[in-house]
């Protein structure tokens, strides 16, 4: 009988550790970083625009001014919002810039990030 007991003990440990190996295994550790679901750099050729430029997303009745950030001359939104996004540039003495749809989609954790160049073209 306490063989009996043992062999039942030694399998059910088993059973518990593999089913613990799998749930590890399936389990995908997300980080709590925000990210931006649109990144989009505006460019007068080779020169990268930062002054003077509104870019602005808009996904149905949902519409936001995208943020520059100076150090990576990038601009970013949609942080951590799936949609489907079109992008209008605007900047001073440039003709306004309007994107076809970019979908921005998400995995497991985050959205994954759209990136988008635009070059404006001087007004004449």
């Amino acid at each position: 009988m306490k063989k009996i007991l043992i062999l039942l003990t030694l399998v059910g440990g088993i059973t518990l550790s593999c089913s613990n190996d799998d749930d590890q295994v399936n389990d995908t550790p997300c980080t709590d970083v925000v990210m931006p679901g649109l990144a989009v750099t505006v460019k007068d050729g080779g020169i990268t625009l930062t002054n003077g430029v509104a870019v602005t997303a808009t996904d149905g009745e949902y519409i936001e001014e995208l943020t520059l950030s100076q150090d990576l001359g990038l601009y970013h939104g949609a942080w951590e919002r799936e949609g489907t996004y079109v992008i209008t540039v605007t900047g001073d003495g440039y003709q306004p810039f309007t994107s076809n749809p970019i979908t921005v989609e998400a995995d497991e954790c985050h959205v994954i990030t759209q990136e988008l160049t635009v070059n404006l073209e001087p007004i004449p």
